[in-house]
């Protein structure tokens, strides 16, 4: 009898042992993170512009096969270039010409989002976080950098921000966020930065510059200790648990300050600059919440000033990078498709306490990626594509180039740029 008492004891202490080398630790941020039930919609009148058919009828291209996972593709077609934020954690240069590849120069960290400086195109600005979570960050931790493509050199613009007060300003006005009114945010120079009054980075995601090049707005999704850039099993807890968690920031390269313009929202992503006709001075920032599905407006100056509205909500999936083309029209890619599973918990919030021990690997995540075409405002689906996954999964960011389309796609172990031809 005690022969069998003990074997039943081994297999289950082997049992609870592989159990436990199986589950994901959940930080307890997440933990806490938890709210009450929300109902989440799905948008009629985006499934009315959905395409019956796959992305991949439309014709998917795939070429640069050479080049792997990316997180950007930056266009500059006028001189017949384009750069790639890769996952190997280099940035690659492409000859649309030659169709050619190879890696350009090696990133600070893992390199996200990327623009073009508008006035001067030898210079790229990008976003830079870690790929895993003890990436050394000393002396060059997550944040903004620019390129000097002619010589390969790299600059550190900031990788500190200031402190955001623990007591909210009693002038915030808007109902998503604490978005600040005409600028009026906290804002450090540069070089006074310390560990007393600013904090370094923890994510620094995607970016948009002025029509200037005066300022960069980037995007901090969260900012846990020791965020890490792409799709993971820490993003997808945040994403899960509805944190609000993410701040837009301001880099001023003329006045050389960094600046607080909205936090406290919902997981922020992919963010575009937006203008008055015939202006060149932005009023305000269109803005995706990935885990609430929508987009949001946030008014800079103006008549609105402080104020933040729904552009769009009920998206089919999880929102991330947005582009626009010649005509201003917004492209949104969809990274997942966005699963009955996941607004079933979010209507039920007690069981996020259990997905959140169940790593990414074991869960039933769809592979259907997709994106959808806006109206210039963000207000008006024009167009809604999905992809089975048969040939890639995770698209992350839609760039429309002057005659097809380009498929940024955030897969691991995935290589190769996709293209597609407009479908409107």
């Amino acid at each position: 009898m005690n022969r069998k008492r003990y074997l039943y004891l081994l297999v289950l202490a082997v049992v609870v042992i592989v159990f436990w080398n199986l589950i994901s630790i959940p930080e307890d941020h997440f933990k806490k993170q938890i709210g009450e039930p929300v109902q989440f919609h799905y948008n009629e009148e985006i499934e009315k512009v959905k395409d019956s058919k796959d992305l991949s009828e439309l014709g998917i291209q795939t070429s640069f096969t050479d080049v792997p996972a990316q997180d950007e593709i930056l266009l500059q077609e006028n001189l017949g270039r384009a750069f790639v934020a890769s996952m190997d954690g280099f940035i690659w240069i492409l000859d649309l010409q030659k169709n050619k590849a190879e890696q350009f120069v090696k990133a600070p960290l893992m390199p996200g989002g990327m623009v073009s400086h508008p006035k001067d195109p030898d210079l790229i600005y990008f976003c830079a976080s870690r790929g895993k979570k003890d990436d050394p960050v000393d002396p060059s931790g997550p944040g903004i950098y620019e390129l000097k493509i002619s010589n390969k050199t790299i600059r550190k613009i900031s990788t500190r921000v200031p402190i955001i007060p623990k007591t909210p300003d009693q002038n915030i006005t808007s109902s998503f966020g604490k978005l600040y009114s005409n600028g009026k945010g906290p804002k450090l120079r540069f070089s006074e930065m310390n560990d007393s009054n600013s904090r370094l980075i923890e994510k620094a995601d995607d970016l948009a510059i002025s029509r200037d090049g005066e300022r960069i707005y980037f995007t901090e999704p969260y900012d846990h200790a020791g965020a890490i850039l792409g799709v993971s099993d820490q993003s997808r807890n945040e994403a899960l648990t509805l944190g609000q968690n993410g701040n837009v920031w301001k880099l001023d390269l003329k006045e050389n300050t960094a600046s607080l313009v909205a936090y406290d929202y919902a997981y922020v992503d992919g963010i575009l600059l937006e203008y008055p006709p015939g202006q060149n001075i932005e009023t305000s920032i269109l803005l995706n919440e990935v885990s609430k599905f929508r987009l949001l407006r946030l008014h800079l100056s103006g008549q609105n000033s402080g104020k933040d509205e729904v552009a769009i909500d009920g998206l089919p999936g999880f929102p991330d990078g947005m582009d626009r083309d010649p005509q201003g029209r917004v492209w949104v890619a969809l990274v997942f498709e966005r699963s009955k599973l996941v607004t079933w918990l979010h209507s039920h919030p007690f069981w996020k306490n259990i997905v959140l021990y169940i790593p990414q690997r074991f869960q039933p995540v769809s592979r259907k990626s997709g994106l959808l075409l806006l109206s210039e405002d963000g207000k008006k689906p024009l167009y809604y594509g999905i992809h089975n996954g048969s040939i890639f999964s995770t698209l992350i960011v839609v760039i429309p180039g002057k005659e097809k389309v380009f498929l940024s796609v955030y897969e691991k172990g995935y290589k190769g740029i996709n293209t597609i031809p407009y479908p409107l």
